[in-house]
């Protein structure tokens, strides 16, 4: 299980997998991702960047994908929402498939929640929604530690309601371990409900 990661770590898992130009474009994905959420912290104290990074390696180490645009995407899917970093920034740095990603991740608060993720899973790559669910997928294995129970309450729902069926129509593995951590993200909050 991938809890804290450092960068050094996923540097290394793609030593073996990338080129050097690619190694470095994801170094630099980590760069701009690390300086747009500089200061900000987790529900559970943690500095933010952390999510994203653990979000990339899971890609790797649980996926099996080493897709450079995915990984640098995985890096910085929350960048746009959270910073003044903006989508032709990123297309500049990193490429249009990159800047599609990243920017078709960035929920705006204008949209609901079905039709944001309805324009995830329509793109023409399915590299998008496998971001979504490992960001998904680290959100629920981090929930039982947020001290905001309308939060996990609402985490909850969500994941039984759009995201676990997103997970059965792309990814066995991603379906397995959505299903399993939301049982856990039940349990806990239902013993918090028990405690009230």
């Amino acid at each position: 299980m991938v809890y804290e990661r450092s960068y050094e770590y996923l540097a290394e898992r793609l030593k073996t997998r990338l080129n050097e130009p690619e190694v470095e474009q994801v170094q630099l994905a980590y760069e701009v991702a690390s300086r747009a959420h500089e200061g900000q912290m987790r529900d559970e104290g943690s500095p933010y960047i952390l999510h994203p990074l653990r979000v990339a390696v899971s890609l790797i180490d649980e996926l099996d994908i080493d897709s450079p645009a995915l990984v640098c995407a995985a890096l910085l899917h929350d960048v746009i929402e959270d910073s003044p970093v903006t989508r032709e920034q990123i297309a500049g740095m990193f490429g249009e498939e990159v800047a599609e990603i990243v920017w078709l991740l960035t929920k705006f608060d204008d949209v609901s929640l079905p039709d944001y993720l309805a324009a995830i899973e329509a793109a023409s790559d399915e590299g998008a929604t496998i971001v979504k669910l490992c960001d998904r997928l680290d959100n629920l294995r981090f929930l039982a530690h947020s001290p905001k129970l309308e939060k996990k309450r609402r985490y909850v729902r969500t994941t039984e309601i759009f995201y676990l069926p997103m997970a059965a129509r792309t990814n066995d593995y991603l379906y397995g371990e959505l299903k399993r951590w939301l049982e856990e993200a039940r349990s806990h909050l239902g013993s918090i409900e028990l405690d009230r």
